[in-house]
Parts: structure tokens; C-alpha cells; sequence
């Protein structure tokens, strides 16, 4: 049976789900799909609704830990997937294996950048099923460059997936296999499947949908729309969903009901009502009387509306008796208020975790190395340089830094001016002033600082094994030289003593990636020709792929970040910053 329960925002659809499974939790196990960033709000709720035993019945699943579960009951779980570096380093692979065959793509083949547009492509054809055959066959259907593109696109994604074969899975095939197993493994037999949380599915997920739809004894999904008939509005994408979903379910000869909710109104705050009718509605709108429960705030500047937003929060606490964790903090674009609501709301006393996305190349750890592979392959620029030394994991002290800064910026100092044997020897005050006994101390330590500043970097530089194997030893023996893994030691020692349990991680999850980086090159790069410039491009990519994770430190804090990962985080108070008609 496919049951589609269709209802507004707010209506209580989840809430529904949950009372419902927890009924059938004594007939048939259950499981709940949501999406991957809802699972751990949602368990809690179910945790909640059902009491200490619903896990006996239960159990909240994201598509990727269902493939998992079917991978334990079918095989598979032991087979080893790529993570992001893997993934960009088979794909240059791959591009450099079919270069010469390539025609309307062999001028860009060679840019490391468009490595990350063809994984982009490459993810966008796993999702929907495109096989290489396919895109072959479409090019030969095609005449001109996009014929030729297309071409070459097959070229290159047979020739992927025939190298990650030997070597172990992509992670975008994983729903692909899952249901393939789940065909011979039966895993769903017998059990309730819930989906809720989803505006669509991707042509894989639809897959492992209609499979379940066969094996399971109840599939139920929920969709945020009011109806199946509408056209034109916000609530499209659902109802194409739910189009598709009944198109499935009649090719597989399930039976179908649609239920339908209806909000009670008169329990909810009017005003956000009527905001949640009127935001998106066509046509004129009559004005709400009813205004408590939302309030405009306007500010000249950004930092304004989070100094209001931090008083209005400690009123709330102190005042209302609200908790920080029922207060969420959010915007459309989090980037240019992340920093501010992490000084504001640390000089309020105001707890936040704020879960927006970094990058993480700007991170210290990370940013020393791509800076050191820059400065060889770049040839000493100011810029390159200075963002090295001033990650402060180069083991000299900061006045050493300062002088040689003012210096090189004296002088405009670079390339072979750093690496010449000869000492410098211009004068550390200028043009025109007489050479006196601290000038010329000055000068030796100044070159004393740059003989430590060079020395493990020319060493790097000079590397002789020119192949991807090789420049990974090296770039982990610079690492050695500069004892960067002693510093780190000695930050996270220290900001465990001062409490900073999150930064403390971060650091610790930095050097694992950035490890688990060169490991991956120097084995799957392997005695691959490549040169220091090349190669640091390259690296510089796969460092990029990875996140750094962080939980917050304690329960009581307020949650801050983009509207779009702040989903199903329920709160009695919501701050949205950064409204205008332009977002």
C-alpha cells in the first residue's frame, strides 16, 4: 500500500507520522526515512513520542544509512569507497589516460580546475542513472561541438569508473548498488517504510523507492502542498513529486490513498498564519491585523541587527524563560554574519553553535601547506610568503616575522632575491641613513630568519622524484622539517586548557585530513610524471573536498546558521537576519 498524506507547512504531518508508527510498532518494524541533516532532530522526536522501548521497532534512517543496513543484510559493507580526494585524483587520472582522444574538451583537460566541474557532471549523471553507453549514443545522435561533447564526456566517464574498479567504489553509486542488493536480499520484507522531509527524490532514491514499494508492507510519504491540482506556485515541485511517486506506484500495481490535512488555524499564532499563506500567494493580499507573534526590526548595518538580536535573546531568557536552545539564529546568506555573531554573542554571554559551512582552505593547518606548495611552484611572491608565515605554525616568533615583512616590503624583495647565496645586504632603515652597529645586527638576524624561512622549502622545491608518489614524500617530509605536527600537538594541548573543545577538534580533524591527502596521492597518483606546479594545484583541490565536523559543546545553545541547514529544528523563537526584498 502507498499512502500519500499531503498537508501545508505546519499542518502536522510529522508529528502524524510519528503517532502513527509508533501504533504499528507492535504489527511490523518500522523505519523513517528523512533527510540526511533532519535524522538526529528526528530521532529525538521519536525517542519522545515513543518512550525508552521504541528502538525495539524502530528505527531513523537517511537514504545513505538505509544502503548501509542493506549492505549488512545483502553484502557489501566491507567494500572500501573513495572520499573526495580519492575521487578528484581518478578523475585526473582519467583525464590525462583518454587526453589525446578528446576534441571539444582537450584545451581544458589539462586545467586542474575542471577536474571539480566534470566530478559536478559526473555526480549529476550517477543521481540520474546515466550509464556512459548512454551519453555515447546521444552523441552520435547529436552533430557539431555538443555532439563532440557528449563524446567526450563518455570517453571519460568509462574510463573512471573502469579505474576506481580496480581500486574500490564511488560513493555516488552506493544507492545504485544498495538496489541491487535489495533485489536479492529482501531487506524490506515485512517492515513499514516512512518517508517524510522530502520535496523530491533523484532518480536513484526513486529506484530504491519502488523496490520498497513491493517489499514493504506500508509505504507512507508525506508532502508539503495542499492539493494535486494546483499550478504555478510554491508548492509545484511536491506535487510533480507526488505525480511521480503515483506514477511508480501504478507501474509496480500498488494500491494508493491520498489523505489530506487540514490545519486547525485557530490554535496557531495569526499572524504567522497568515505570513505563511501570504508570503508566496499570487495576487493582492489583505493585510493581517493580528501582528503579535512577528516583529520587523530595522538596522543600518549588520552588526547593528546582531547586537539587537543578542539583547532581544538574553530578554527572552531572562525575562520569558525561554532556553538558548529553543532560540535559532538564521539567514539566507550566513557568511557575512557568522563572524559577527560569534564576537557579538560572545560579549552578550549569548552560547551559539553555529553550523554554517568554512572553507576550509582558509583554515591555519591547511592554508600553511597550500601557501609552502605555492611559494616553490610560485617563485617566492610577497603574498604567498606572508600568508605562510603568518599561520603562525612556522616555529619563528612573531617580531621575527614583522621585521622581515617590513623589510621584504622595503625592498620589494621576491623569487631568486629569497634563494641567493649571497646575504641581504640593503639597508634595513633605507636610502641615504650611514651603516651603524644595529643596522648591521639587524641584518644578520634578518638573515638568519630567512635562512630558517627557505631551508625546508628549497628543500621541497628541489625534490627529484618528479612523480605524484614522489612530491607527496616530499610535501610530508617539508611537514616533518617544520615539526608541524608537534605545533599542532601544542595548540590543541592548549586550547583544551582554555575550554576550546570545538577549535581543539577542528585542529585534530585537520592533520587527519590532511594526512589521509598525501597518503592518497602517493597511492593513487603513484609513479604518475608530475611537476611541483602541477601537482600543487592538484592538492590544493583534493584538501577541498573534505569538511571539518563540529558538534556543539553543550545542549543549551543557541542555534545559528543558514535557513536551508536549519531544517526541522523545532524553536520558540526564530531570528531571521538579513531580510530585504531583494532575497
Amino acid at each position: 500500500m502507498l499512502r500519500l498524506i499531503l498537508g501545508r507547512s505546519g499542518s502536522g504531518k510529522t508529528t502524524m507520522v510519528l503517532d502513527r508508527l509508533c501504533q504499528r510498532g507492535q504489527l511490523h518494524p518500522q523505519i523513517l526515512l528523512v533527510p540526511e541533516q533532519q535524522s538526529h532532530e528526528v530521532e529525538r522526536r521519536l525517542c519522545q513520542q515513543g518512550g525508552n522501548g521504541v528502538s525495539l521497532y524502530a528505527e531513523v534512517l537517511s537514504f545513505t544509512r538505509m544502503a548501509n543496513r542493506i549492505f549488512v543484510a545483502g553484502g557489501g559493507m566491507g567494500e572500501e569507497e573513495l572520499d573526495g580526494g580519492g575521487r578528484i585524483m581518478m578523475m585526473y587520472r582519467a583525464v590525462n589516460a583518454v587526453s589525446a582522444e578528446l576534441t571539444a574538451l582537450s584545451r581544458v583537460s589539462c586545467r586542474p580546475a575542471f577536474l571539480e566541474k566534470l566530478l559536478s557532471t559526473v555526480d549529476e549523471l550517477k543521481s540520474c542513472c546515466v550509464l556512459p553507453e548512454a551519453l555515447l549514443t546521444a552523441g552520435d545522435d547529436l552533430e557539431g561541438v555538443e555532439g563532440d561533447k557528449l563524446r567526450d564526456l563518455s570517453l571519460i566517464l568509462g574510463t573512471y569508473d573502469a579505474l576506481i574498479s580496480r581500486v574500490a567504489f564511488d560513493p555516488r553509486d552506493r544507492l545504485t548498488r544498495a538496489a541491487e542488493k535489495l533485489k536479492a536480499c529482501h531487506w524490506a520484507d515485512g517492515r513499514d517504510i516512512w518517508l517524510d522531509g522530502f520535496t523530491d527524490f533523484t532518480p536513484q532514491q526513486m529506484e530504491l523507492i519502488s523496490i520498497l514499494m513491493v517489499q514493504g508492507v506500508d509505504v507512507t510519504l508525506t508532502l508539503t502542498c495542499d492539493n494535486l491540482d494546483g499550478d504555478g506556485d510554491i508548492f509545484d515541485p511536491a506535487r510533480r513529486t507526488a505525480q511521480k511517486i503515483l506514477q511508480l506506484a501504478s507501474k509496480t500495481h500498488t494500491p494508493r490513498e491520498i489523505e489530506y490535512i487540514t490545519p486547525e488555524f485557530s490554535l496557531r499564532n495569526q499572524a504567522l498564519t497568515h505570513l505563511e499563506h501570504a508570503l508566496f500567494a499570487q495576487g493582492d493580499v489583505v493585510p493581517c491585523e493580528h501582528t503579535e507573534g512577528v516583529v520587523l526590526f530595522s538596522a543600518l548595518s549588520p552588526r547593528a541587527e546582531v547586537e539587537w538580536t543578542a539583547a532581544q535573546i538574553l530578554h527572552l531568557v531572562q525575562e520569558k524563560g525561554y532556553r538558548f536552545r529553543d532560540i535559532a539564529v538564521v539567514s539566507r546568506t550566513f557568511d557575512g554574519y557568522s563572524d559577527l555573531i560569534a564576537s557579538v554573542f560572545q560579549r552578550y554571554h549569548v552560547p551559539v553553535f553555529c553550523s554554517a559551512m568554512t572553507d576550509i582552505l582558509e583554515k591555519p593547518v591547511l592554508s600553511l601547506v597550500t601557501s609552502a606548495l605555492e611559494i616553490v611552484s610560485g617563485g617566492y611572491q610577497y603574498e604567498d610568503v606572508f600568508r605562510y608565515l603568518k599561520t603562525g605554525l612556522t616555529n619563528l616568533d612573531q617580531e621575527d616575522i614583522d621585521i622581515l615583512e617590513n623589510y621584504v616590503l622595503k625592498w620589494k624583495l621576491r623569487g631568486s632575491q629569497w634563494t641567493a647565496k649571497k646575504d641581504w645586504s640593503f639597508h634595513p632603515r633605507g636610502y641615504g641613513f650611514p651603516m651603524e652597529e644595529d643596522d648591521i645586527a639587524l641584518l644578520t638576524r634578518l638573515n638568519g630568519v630567512r635562512q630558517q624561512v627557505i631551508r625546508p622549502l628549497e628543500k621541497l622545491r628541489k625534490g627529484k622524484d618528479k612523480t605524484g608518489s614522489g612530491q607527496a614524500k616530499a610535501l610530508y617530509l617539508f611537514l616533518e622539517e617544520i615539526c608541524l605536527s608537534n605545533q599542532l600537538m601544542y595548540r590543541m594541548e592548549r586550547l583544551q586548557t582554555t575550554g576550546e573543545l570545538t577549535l581543539a577538534d577542528e585542529y585534530r580533524q585537520l592533520w587527519q585530513i590532511l594526512c589521509g591527502g598525501l597518503e592518497q596521492c602517493a597511492t593513487l597518483l603513484g609513479d604518475a610524471s608530475m611537476e611541483l606546479e602541477e601537482f600543487s594545484a592538484l592538492f590544493r583541490m583534493v584538501l577541498s573536498q573534505y569538511d571539518v565536523g563540529s558538534i556543539p559543546v553543550s545542549l543549551d545553545r543557541v542555534m545559528a546558521g543558514e535557513t536551508t541547514r536549519q531544517t526541522n529544528h523545532r524553536v520558540k523563537a526564530l531570528f531571521l537576519l538579513g531580510a530585504d526584498d531583494a532575497s
